[in-house]
């Protein structure tokens, strides 16, 4: 028998949940032995290798949002051979594509003495760090691209106790081996490398097992060309949506590095691997459904289609505001006991990572429907991101250093994710009048902001220098959350329909469970 979309969802979630609560205890451990043993330097570097890989991916073009698009349809009517066909002409692109980041990849390392030329390590660090990134990058072009097969299908799960499980025994093996070896960024290399080439091995197993009809080699690319030339059309709209994620993305670190140092961009990633880990949960446990809306959206039933919007906006609204206000509250005293005061960047700073960390978490749930609707025309909203995006950064971190380029962030997020996106989705996908987003959002933002003043009034009573371990953390941290989530919760069950109407749905499921 089928599975649900709901009961793949919450597969989904559920394993979500478990490697995230194991990643959560190891990243923070582990990035403190990482900074004593590589050092603030060789993280700030990691961080900006990545950011530079980034922007070669963008040669991917949105090959692989474009193709989970034009699976939904198949998976849903069970059609192998065109599910067959579809992922052999992304493995003949992709392999082009890996080509051509290769040859970009060189060309780019060339520069590496300009552009690292701040950097008091060596030279070859760089390389080898970038080299080792660009390495485990081209196994999802070469290997690891039909993954996305499990990702339409709803089975994320199944990527993850892979992916998730592998970088967690990794992760394990660094933090031994460093405090071991006399090498420990030579260990670590090495230990990457070794894991990726494990994970692509496993993962394609578990492909072969789960889709045993899946067979790519007996296709010539042309060909396929030609009987799916809307891959290509949609792949064309996606890129420059794409390169304005990647811009989004990969660019803040790169910038404030040019108005600060590696320490700096090093310290701004603690805050990141904090608040990021809690994105993250959010993200894959709410993005388990984003296969299922294209599913939705393929039923047709258009008034469904809206309630469950709501339901998914409203519930995902919910808990980011719950968890972003506590975090905002006990991340400052948590890097104090973690690693020192010395860490501890403006609380400005922390301000702006929440605002772009809740934009960002909030428009999956708008950016899923469009993506379900195949609406990627609009290819001037990002190039416009784009340029608002470089030019605020540039000019405001001018002004305002760092801490300005978050401003140039936020202002892009603002004019085309907050407001032209829902706009576009309600004008040319769900067919309704705009206002139908925009006036109960603002009802929403401001609920959010009232509760917000009243919360920093009442909890700036409390002293936090007497938090100066991690017992007392917790306790302050488990009284923070339960207070803005009994709160958070009653306003949004009574006054929000979508949160009313999956507080019921996930009540109906517990109570299923029991009757069982």
């Amino acid at each position: 028998m089928n599975e649900s979309r709901t009961s793949k969802s919450i597969k989904n979630a559920q394993a979500s949940l478990i490697y995230y609560f194991i990643q959560l205890l190891l990243g923070f451990f582990s990035r403190k032995v990482f900074f004593d043993y590589l050092g603030s330097e060789i993280l700030g570097l990691n961080t900006t290798a990545a950011n530079l890989l980034g922007f070669l991916n963008l040669a991917e073009l949105g090959i692989g949002m474009s193709v989970g698009y034009f699976l939904y349809k198949p998976l849903y009517d069970h059609n192998t051979e065109t599910l067959n066909k579809i992922i052999a002409l992304q493995g003949w692109i992709y392999r082009r594509i890996a080509y051509i980041i290769i040859i970009l990849a060189c060309i780019l390392m060339s520069f590496f003495p300009w552009i690292f030329e701040k950097s008091p390590l060596p030279l070859w660090y760089a390389y080898v760090t970038f080299g080792v990134l660009l390495f485990s990058s081209m196994l999802g072009y070469f290997a690891n691209y039909r993954q996305i097969l499990l990702q339409a299908d709803q089975k994320s799960y199944k990527v993850q106790r892979i992916t998730q499980g592998a970088i967690i025994v990794k992760t394990i093996i660094q933090i031994v081996g460093m405090q071991i070896v006399a090498w420990p960024f030579v260990f670590w290399t090495i230990i990457e490398l070794g894991f990726a080439i494990f994970s692509a091995y496993i993962l394609n197993y578990v492909l072969k097992k789960e889709y045993p009809w899946l067979q790519t080699r007996d296709y010539n690319g042309k060909d396929l060309l030609k009987e799916f030339p809307k891959i290509i059309t949609k792949t064309k709209q996606v890129f420059v949506h794409k390169f304005s994620a990647v811009v989004l993305g990969q660019c803040a670190p790169l910038i404030m590095y040019g108005f600060s140092s590696l320490t700096i961009i090093a310290y701004y990633g603690n805050y990141q691997l904090i608040i990021g880990k809690v994105g993250y949960l959010l993200q894959t446990i709410f993005n388990s459904t984003t296969a299922g809306v294209g599913n939705l959206i393929a039923s047709g039933n258009k008034q469904h289609i809206q309630d469950v919007f709501w339901e998914l906006f409203d519930s995902r609204f919910f808990f980011s505001s719950v968890t972003l206000i506590t975090i905002y509250f006990v991340i400052q005293p948590f890097i104090t006991i973690w690693l020192g005061s010395q860490y501890i960047l403006s609380d400005f700073f922390l301000c702006l990572i929440l605002i772009t960390t809740a934009i960002s978490i909030n428009r999956v749930t708008v950016d899923s429907f469009i993506a379900g609707y195949g609406l990627f025309s609009d290819i001037w909203a990002p190039i416009a991101e784009t340029l608002i995006n470089l030019g605020g950064s540039f000019l405001f971190g001018y002004f305002w250093g760092y801490e300005g380029v978050l401003i140039g962030v936020i202002l892009s997020q603002f004019v085309i994710i907050c407001l032209w996106k829902p706009y576009f989705l309600y004008s040319q996908g769900l067919q309704s009048n705009a206002s139908q987003y925009f006036i109960p959002l603002v009802g929403r933002l401001f609920i959010i902001t009232i509760d917000f003043i009243a919360f920093k009034f009442i909890f700036s009573s409390y002293n936090i220098s007497n938090i100066d371990n991690y017992l007392s953390w917790f306790l302050f941290t488990i009284t923070i959350f339960f207070v803005v989530f009994i709160i958070l919760f009653a306003e949004f069950y009574f006054l929000t329909s979508g949160m009313h109407s999956f507080t019921l749905r996930i009540y109906n499921i517990i109570i299923n469970k029991f009757k069982k």
